[in-house]
């Protein structure tokens, strides 16, 4: 009966996330981790390749991954760097519930319904498993036509501190690792409740949400990302209190402007959110859904938020990082500039100012990525500026795997905002900047070679020694 219900709940997970949150992985394309935990078996049915598991990622939430399995023999590796819940599915049909850690080990053998592990987290899942059949969860079943969601969450409460109770009972001489896996997977089924009645109700009004997605109740942080029903929960509440709970957001949607929806959708998770933690957990959640899309939405939805301070620089860097293959590329801001200064303290900053219809810059494209090639080990920066161009001539000539450098976009507003620092008429050009301020307005082309390099490491010695004055 246990199974079923597991297997009922995952289906209707599946279904009801797959549209905005969920992430197909093959085991080639998973996250990227150093550690990882390497999961075995067999399954008394040969289900030829249906084998998978499931785990969860901060980011991406749902990830699935094939287990390679022949003949009823499965394998594969999950990359895992904390202590994760994974569920292991034939078919349809979810076989178990798994706690895992990097580095370990563990076999699963399914035989007529009947579970034995081995390995070296063979015990502790034999304890797990042993505590899912005794847990009688379905001795809950709250109804959804309380009057109020303050009502609800109250009876939510109540019914945790029960389940905690019977749990801390059965699992009393277990190890730390699997009690904390059970309170926190306590605490989110029931949250799972919490989102049902919203959607019984069709509930969208903010009081209703901040009760129900209270963070005192069900909070945001690195101790959830142990179970999975945390993953079920934080990819329900974005979609129901950012994407289909904000009409800016479905208007957006309903006209097919997806940059503005997810843009939307980040102001409305700025507005909300209190804690910087929380803003950029959702937050990530949100950006990783725009970076599933076209390049040119992702870019642009990157380029409408970086200087905006809707999140934390860190998640900023971190999908820029993302953009494997692609150009760092970005809208300039009146706040451009000034960070462009600040950040020459620490190194030199090449700037080339270009445009698409020019020739000359277009030819000194070559020359400039081979100089960001020789320079590569020394603290030099490459920024090119883009103006007087359509920008989706821009994206067509800088979103390039070979280019390098930092790539701002210009329109007229920006222009007359670089004229308050160097006025620029004729194409392309090049300065420097170093210790917080212009050093040389009209330096060489890349195509100059070695005269250029050799000017660039005259500055970096000077900036580095005036940083030891």
């Amino acid at each position: 009966m246990l199974l079923r219900r597991i297997k009922l709940r995952v289906m209707l997970m599946v279904v009801a996330a797959v549209s905005i949150i969920y992430f197909e992985a093959s085991a080639q394309g998973a996250m990227a981790s150093d550690s990882s935990v390497r999961i075995s078996g067999t399954v008394s049915t040969a289900y030829d390749g249906a084998v998978m598991v499931r785990y969860g990622d901060a980011e991406q939430l749902g990830v699935w991954l094939d287990a390679n399995c022949r003949d009823g023999r499965f394998e594969v590796e999950v990359p895992v760097e904390r202590a994760s819940e994974v569920a292991l599915c034939a078919g349809s049909e979810v076989i178990a519930r798994l706690l895992v850690a990097p580095d370990q080990t563990l076999h699963v053998e399914y035989t007529d319904g009947e579970l034995t592990f081995s390995g070296s987290a063979g015990a502790i899942n034999e304890q797990l498993n042993n505590y899912l059949k005794k847990m009688n969860f379905r001795s809950f079943t709250p109804s959804y036509s309380v009057a109020t969601a303050t009502q609800f969450v109250e009876i939510l409460d109540r019914n945790i501190e029960i389940e905690r109770g019977r749990m801390l009972r059965e699992l009393s001489d277990a190890p730390q690792q699997l009690r904390e896996w059970a309170e926190i997977e306590i605490r989110y089924r029931n949250a799972g409740y919490a989102v049902e009645y919203l959607r019984h109700n069709e509930l969208n009004d903010i009081e209703s949400m901040d009760t129900l997605f209270n963070r005192a109740h069900f909070p945001i942080g690195v101790a959830g990302h142990i179970c999975l029903d945390y993953f079920d929960y934080i990819g329900n509440m974005v979609r129901d209190r950012y994407i289909d709970g904000c009409q800016r957001v479905v208007s957006f949607r309903s006209q097919r402007n997806f940059v503005g929806a997810y843009v939307a959708a980040l102001e409305r998770v700025a507005k909300l959110e209190q804690r910087p933690e929380d803003r950029d957990a959702i937050g990530a959640i949100i950006l990783n859904m725009a970076f599933n899309e076209p390049r040119t939405t992702f870019a642009e939805v990157l380029e409408q938020i970086h200087d905006c301070q809707l999140l934390g620089d860190e998640v900023i860097d971190r999908f820029d990082a993302k953009r494997y293959g692609r150009a760092d590329m970005r809208r300039f801001t009146d706040k451009t500039f000034e960070r462009l200064l600040a950040r020459s303290h620490s190194k030199v900053i090449y700037v080339d100012v270009w445009a698409t219809w020019c020739a000359p810059c277009r030819r000194e494209m070559k020359h400039l990525r081979r100089m960001e090639q020789r320079l590569e080990n020394e603290p030099i920066e490459f920024v090119s500026l883009c103006v007087s161009s359509p920008y989706s001539q821009w994206l067509l000539l800088a979103d390039l795997p070979e280019n390098r450098s930092v790539n701002y976009w210009l329109d007229d507003e920006a222009l007359s905002v670089l004229d308050r620092y160097i006025r620029i008429r004729s194409y392309p050009r090049f300065f420097v900047l170093s210790g917080g301020q212009i050093v040389n307005e009209n330096i060489q082309w890349p195509s100059s070679n070695d005269l250029i390099d050799n000017l660039l490491r005259g500055y970096v010695k000077e900036l580095q020694g005036a940083a030891t004055e």
